[in-house]
């Protein structure tokens, strides 16, 4: 008899760990690959630069002082210099044809490209820095990828709703296969809840057990939940050349952190309320 109320237990224990560490691995994982898309699409914004064509009369102490301008400006991610001659080998690599031979002499301009910062990169600061940078005397042309850049911020906006949408539904699916699996383990004790009750325990030292006992579980169960997830960004890094996990490290570790204390915060609910529907049912609802 004792053998096979400590296997029931241990089977209802096994469940309740099982479901938690699947479900905090789920929310781990999206938690990630949301991250990532983010700043896949910040490394991506970054790259659209807007391109600065100098005129030929340009000095090159104005196109230094220019330069050193454009570096501390809050929205500047990074300048890029490129020479006419640079820029001729750039384009006769591109088109597989050397131009310069053709037309006798480099029709290029010298240029520079500028690169915003991601939380920057919006059709209205690109405008503002156009025409800032339009009043300089030696500049002849400033262009950039409006339409680009418009829909991008288009598309990323949909895609946070989307990406919103999902995290409440992975939150709200978490939330009730968690509390199903600890209700289902507190229902085979609802007798002894129940007899404990009768004999003039309290309600606190009741739910005590439980809830100790079920935030241990919840504890191992965001343990296993972070091992595969360290698992799966080891094997990733490691299959994955271009993937660098590295640099993000901080975030990960607090992500790995979040995880933990949302397992300790959703079982200590969970526990708290299942024990409290059975302290409230009377003797003929327990069976």
């Amino acid at each position: 008899m004792a053998n096979s109320k400590n296997k029931r237990l241990f089977t209802s224990y096994f469940s309740v760990t099982v479901s938690i560490s699947i479900v905090l691995f789920l929310i781990g994982a999206f938690l990630l690959i949301a991250f990532n898309a983010r700043k896949i699409t910040n490394d991506f914004k970054e790259k659209i630069p807007i391109t600065i064509y100098l005129k030929k009369e340009a000095k090159k102490i104005e196109i230094e002082q220019l330069i050193k301008k454009l570096n501390i400006k809050d929205y500047t991610g990074s300048v890029n210099y490129i020479s006419k001659e640079k820029g001729a080998e750039i384009l006769i690599d591109e088109i597989g044809e050397d131009f310069v031979e053709f037309y006798g002499s480099n029709p290029l301009l010298n240029s520079i490209d500028v690169f915003l910062k991601s939380e920057y990169v919006t059709t209205l600061v690109f405008d503002e820095v156009s025409n800032e940078l339009g009043k300089t005397d030696f500049i002849d042309e400033i262009i950039y990828d409006a339409p680009l850049v418009s829909l991008i911020n288009e598309n990323i906006n949909k895609i946070k709703y989307w990406v919103l949408g999902i995290a409440v539904f992975f939150l709200i699916i978490s939330i009730l296969v968690i509390n199903s699996s600890i209700r289902l383990s507190i229902y085979s004790n609802r007798i002894n809840i129940k007899t404990m009750q009768l004999v003039g325990a309290t309600r606190g030292f009741i739910r005590k057990p439980f809830i100790l006992t079920h935030v241990k579980l919840g504890l191992f169960g965001a343990f296993l939940a972070i091992v595969m997830l360290s698992g799966a960004l080891y094997y990733i890094q490691n299959f994955f050349d271009y993937v660098n996990f590295e640099s993000d490290i901080q975030i990960i570790m607090a992500m790995f952190g979040a995880i933990s204390i949302f397992s300790i915060l959703i079982t200590y609910l969970c526990t708290f309320f299942a024990t409290q529907k059975f302290l409230k049912s009377k003797i003929d609802q327990l069976y």
